[in-house]
């Protein structure tokens, strides 16, 4: 399977379409988020310009529950906000409530459709819109 997917993820940084923000300490892998800035399951995943969808959100269950992954997310929106995005969708699981306890609390709540996942990741799930708020993401540190 990762010889596929690691294939498939080659292709998309060649063409442009994702970028993947990792965290590390001394080399060690921490945490992931990728945006991928072109729909492949659904078209309401992204729209050119406006809106992105980010996907592989995980931190290393070591280091879960201190703030990293917050940081991570952070980080990766003020991102998208700098470069003139004002919206991402996430897609999550149905029976993933942590996910969904950590996502309604950064208030993504608005479901807008409904898909399942291809060969590397076969669940049902929701798509989930966040409009970015510019001022409520570069003001998070004051």
């Amino acid at each position: 399977m990762w010889i596929k997917y690691k294939k498939k993820r080659l292709e998309q940084f060649e063409q442009e379409e994702v970028d993947v923000f990792v965290i590390e300490n001394d080399k060690n892998f921490i945490g992931e988020i990728t945006v991928n800035y072109k729909s492949h399951q659904l078209e309401t995943e992204t729209i050119p310009n406006k809106r992105v969808y980010l996907e592989a959100f995980r931190v290393d269950k070591k280091y879960q529950k201190k703030g990293l992954g917050q940081k991570l997310i952070n980080y990766c929106i003020e991102y998208l906000i700098n470069i003139g995005y004002t919206e991402f969708t996430i897609g999550v699981e149905n029976d993933n409530e942590i996910a969904k306890y950590i996502y309604f609390k950064l208030g993504v709540t608005n479901a807008i459709d409904e898909g399942y996942g291809y060969e590397f990741d076969p669940s049902e799930y929701t798509l989930y819109l966040k409009d970015i708020n510019k001022k409520e993401y570069l003001n998070k540190g004051e």
